[in-house]
């Protein structure tokens, strides 16, 4: 089974992005980064990039992004398997700027799990996205089609979700 995750944290407005970027950008954890439409390999770019679309928008002080952990069953045994679902996983939201990592860590019976940052205001339109229930059981189906396993889904509210 594989553990999606929705992050709410409404706390923190554009610092908590700022952290959001440094942690999926964090070279020392991360292993493969990717994204769409930011620098993914560099922090202050990444938050810059999607900074300019809230300011193009008029949308800064909404919460700034939207953070999903998938956790991978312990039958994803490869970091290659985890980054090519991570790769799959967060095309789902292009039309949104994200950046995502994959990070080794054993959390009971998952060895591989990735961060997904989504800014909060689409690029194409300057809608702010949605992490209401039905769009994330879409998403989760998006995962489930992915992996070939079926998925958890979890909301959880925190204020410091970048930490350890």
């Amino acid at each position: 089974m594989v553990d999606v995750i929705i992050i709410r944290n409404t706390y923190g407005g554009l610092e908590y992005l700022r952290r959001g970027c440094f942690y999926v950008t964090n070279h020392a954890r991360a292993i493969a980064p990717g994204g769409f439409g930011v620098n993914y390999t560099d922090a202050d770019s990444c938050y810059q990039n999607m900074l300019a679309i809230k300011q193009f928008y008029h949308k800064t002080s909404d919460n700034p992004l939207l953070h999903i952990v998938v956790s991978y069953s312990s039958s994803v045994n490869d970091i290659y398997t985890a980054i090519r679902y991570s790769q799959k996983i967060a095309s789902y939201f292009n039309d949104y700027q994200y950046a995502y990592c994959t990070h080794a860590k054993d959390r009971e019976c998952s060895y591989f799990h990735m961060h997904l940052i989504i800014n909060s205001v689409s690029y194409i339109n300057g809608k702010l996205i949605s992490s209401w229930f039905g769009r994330m059981h879409q998403f989760c189906a998006h995962v489930a089609a992915i992996t070939h396993q079926t998925t958890w889904l979890s909301f959880k509210d925190k204020s410091n979700d970048f930490e350890d």
